[in-house]
Order: structure tokens, then sequence, then C-alpha cells
């Protein structure tokens, strides 16, 4: 029985302080369809933008004349250097950068938001005594990485008139 009463209460503090997930509502679903325009519409980048705009049920649309808004992505920039090095003079860290730079267009195709960049920055450690782990990685990595820029893409459609 008291636990019973302590679930109720806990369950009452959590619920009336505000408490929310995290990332729960990042995009509105009620902002209507979306479309993508990329120059390379099967990338990865593309894939996992569709997949998050599906996450948070926003529809894509297959074209622009049955969207509401359209996603323009403009340039994608990859960049992979040495960050830091061992006492033997070899790489011992990577660093990893994405660029997309996109603006959002209205159904008549008039740029709503001024072009705008989503940015994304990791560094990990490069072990030559197990190249292929470091090369698993680095695709882990790049994964997040383009899960951080369609989170950011998805903010911008906060400010989208509805």
């Amino acid at each position: 029985m008291k636990q019973k009463i302590l679930l109720i209460a806990l369950t009452f503090l959590i619920t009336s302080c505000g408490w929310q997930l995290r990332d729960t509502q990042i995009a509105p679903s009620s902002i209507g369809t979306i479309y993508i325009s990329s120059s390379n519409p099967s990338s990865a980048l593309i894939t996992e933008l569709r997949r998050a705009l599906n996450t948070y049920g926003v529809k894509v649309a297959s074209n622009s004349s049955s969207a509401d808004y359209a996603v323009v992505i403009v340039d994608f920039r990859q960049n992979h250097r040495a960050a830091s090095l061992n006492a033997s003079a070899r790489v011992a860290e990577y660093q990893l950068n994405e660029d997309v730079d996109f603006y959002i267009t209205d159904p008549q195709g008039n740029q709503i938001t001024p072009l705008s960049t989503a940015s994304v920055e990791r560094v990990y450690e490069f072990s030559e005594d197990d190249i292929l782990a470091s090369d698993n990685e680095e695709q882990f990595i790049r994964n997040g990485m383009r899960e951080d820029i369609a989170r950011q893409i998805l903010n911008r459609l906060r400010v989208l008139p509805q």
C-alpha cells in the first residue's frame, strides 16, 4: 500500500513540475507536409531527415507542388582532419565536421527563412592497432552527426507560420 501511495505521489510531483522527455516536440506535427529538395536525394543525410520528420509526425511530400513547405539543401560539406598526434608523430585523434546550408520555402517557392547553416563537429580517438574498430567508430559518430543536423533543421521548422 505504501508503494502505491509513493508511486502516485512521485507521479504527481513529476507531472506538476513541467518535466517532459527531451526532444518530445521538436517540429510541430500541425505544420503540414514538407518536401526535401537536394541535389542528392538518396544521401544518408536526406534519409535521416525523412526519418526524423516521420518520427515527429510530419509528412514528407514526394513533390514540391503537394507540400506546404520545402526544405532546400543547398550544400553539404564533410571534413576529416587530424586533431592531434601521438609521441610517434602519428594521428591520435581525428576531427570530423559536417555542415549543411539550407533554407525553407513556402508553397509558392518564396524563401521564408534566410540561408542557414547546420554544423556539427566531433573528435574521436584513432587506434592504429585496431583500424577496423576506428572505422566503425567513425561511422557511428557520423550517423550521430547526421541526427544532430536533422534535429537542427527540424528546430528551424518551429518558427514557421502554422
